[in-house]
């Protein structure tokens, strides 16, 4: 239950938005093998000429089209906004259909005096209609849809590759910036502090004033640090910036198809069995049409999975594809008596091959269409995924420059320049300390500084 509900609700996201009804592919797919079929069944219900039977048959598809241009501005006027009520859409279909038997028969009453034959003319072209503008819509839908989500992906995608050089060039400036501040300012004053400090170890007593000088420049480098790693903090590297990307799809490439669909085959060909065979010939001429659909099935099954699976010359296969069913469908007209279906009206081996050719190219234009938005959609989702992954390891990297930067060796020099700090106000505000706990706290001031400097050329070589 819950997988016959899936498939109903895949087919009404398909086939009721824009797809539901459109005059493109009514008149590109539909008319085509339908209007063939009315004139098949004219011919076999009066024996006329094919011109007199295709004028019988015009005056039913011409008005069908009107009616359809006419319905579906009013009950399907907003379907390329938002899909439609499933019933109103099948209700379109049907009438249709019926719409187009009834009228083809009126025009056989009218214009050339034959009986109306409701019976004959009605239900086959209801069904047909019904069932070709079902199936065209079905998968119609399925590639508008498959290629709306495939161009959202593709801006995504845009959006992702400009957010990933952001990051990227907003590291290297990052990067860069620290080390400017490094080499331009910190590394000079501790520098200079750390020859200060030297000169007064040097010398024979410690004068007050340089202390008191030493003092305020270490003041002056720990300010300078603090407003570094401060700026690292409120400053995120993470931005986003719109982007627009398009891709160019084109129904016209499917014209030369490059997909053969076992699956749309078998029922274009039930579809077209039907159709054309149960006026003809009844149930038998139906059931025929059934084995012979099965047939050539079988024929191009496997060119199907060699064209699928194996590097095999394509031109060559479908070579094999397209004559070979229409010799297998002709070959297969041909033995029908002696398989036990003798018919009454039999279509000629020919013409029962031409059709069928026409059939394998059309469910191979909807199946290389179905195919193309299907391999786009993949291949975006699958770029946009590397993408994410790889603007999150980007921002887990630049997260993790800026809390080692910022936490870390930032910190760690901070620590140690407010230690010699510290030691040169101690010695600048305490008369009381000796020479010589004034030397030591020199000497230990002057080991910091030194791990300082250690320190920034350390950093300055991680910035690299």
């Amino acid at each position: 239950c819950g997988e016959v509900k899936s498939a109903v609700q895949r087919f009404r996201y398909a086939a009721t938005g824009r797809w539901a009804v459109s005059i493109r592919t009514y008149l590109a797919m539909v008319f085509p093998f339908g209007y063939l079929t009315s004139i098949e069944r004219e011919q076999q219900l009066h024996n006329i000429s094919v011109s007199h039977a295709a004028g019988i048959a015009l005056g039913g598809e011409l008005v069908c089209a009107l009616y359809l241009f006419i319905v579906q501005a009013l009950l399907l006027g907003n379907r390329k906004n938002q899909l439609q009520p499933l019933w109103r859409v099948v209700f379109v279909w049907i009438s249709a259909g019926l719409i187009r038997g009834v009228f083809t028969a009126c025009n056989a009453r009218w214009g050339s005096g034959y009986d109306f034959d409701f019976g004959q003319r009605v239900p086959a072209a209801a069904i047909y209609t019904a069932l070709a503008m079902a199936l065209t819509a079905f998968y119609f839908g399925t590639i508008d849809r498959r290629r709306i989500e495939g161009r959202a992906l593709r801006t995504l995608e845009g959006v992702l590759e400009q957010e990933e050089s952001q990051l990227t060039e907003l590291q290297r400036k990052r990067r860069q910036e620290v080390k400017q501040v490094f080499e331009g300012q910190l590394l000079p004053q501790v520098g200079a502090l750390r020859s200060g400090i030297e000169k007064l170890l040097s010398a024979p007593a410690v004068d007050e004033g340089s202390v008191q000088k030493l003092f305020v420049q270490s003041q002056g480098i720990s300010q300078s640090l603090e407003k570094q790693a401060a700026e690292l903090r409120d400053n995120p590297l993470s931005k986003r910036t719109e982007s627009e990307h398009s891709e160019n799809f084109s129904y016209w490439t499917a014209l030369l198809p490059k997909v053969l669909s076992i699956r749309i085959t078998f029922l274009l060909m039930l579809l077209g069995s039907f159709s054309g065979q149960f006026v003809r010939n009844g149930l038998k001429g139906a059931l025929a049409g059934f084995v012979g659909a099965f047939v050539v099935i079988a024929y191009l099954l496997p060119i199907s999975q060699a064209l699928k699976r194996t590097n095999f010359n394509r031109p060559l296969l479908y070579a094999l594809a397209y004559p070979g069913a229409f010799l297998v469908q002709g070959g297969y007209n041909l033995i029908q008596p002696q398989i036990g279906f003798v018919l009454s009206h039999p279509y000629q081996p020919w013409y029962s091959g031409l059709k069928t050719m026409y059939g394998v190219y059309v469910a191979s234009i909807i199946a290389t269409l179905v195919v193309s938005v299907e391999g786009r959609y993949s291949r975006h989702s699958e770029s946009g995924l590397k993408l994410r992954n790889k603007i999150s390891a980007l921002s887990t990297d630049n997260y993790s420059l800026e809390k080692n930067i910022a936490e870390a060796q930032y910190g760690t020099l901070q620590g140690k320049i407010t230690g010699v700090t510290m030691a040169l106000h101690l010695m600048s505000t305490m008369d009381s300390i000796s020479q010589a706990r004034k030397t030591e706290l020199l000497v230990g001031a002057n080991a910091l500084l030194d791990e300082s400097l250690r320190e920034i050329e350390s950093l300055q070589g991680g910035l690299r």
